[in-house]
């Protein structure tokens, strides 16, 4: 029982995506499924910058250091 409500709360302080980026997520993958291409998966990560758990389609940070993050052909640089 003990286990069940620490999971519980620990999967409250993860960083969720916002409902709109989830359904934005759900269209590309349903026009991926018709190319016969993989579909993007939404997985829980630890950024490597402050530890926090959140939500993530590819970043490996949770926007916590913004000013010190750049994209270079849409992959996160740090």
């Amino acid at each position: 029982m003990t286990q069940e409500i620490e999971t519980e709360f620990q999967s409250n302080k993860i960083k969720r995506l916002p409902p709109s980026v989830v359904k934005d997520i759900e269209l590309k993958n349903h026009a991926r499924r018709l190319a016969n291409l993989s579909a993007i998966k939404i997985k829980v990560r630890t950024c490597i910058t402050c530890g926090v758990l959140f939500e993530s389609a590819g970043n490996r940070t949770c926007g916590c250091n913004t000013r010190s993050t750049g994209y270079i052909a849409g992959r996160e640089i740090i």
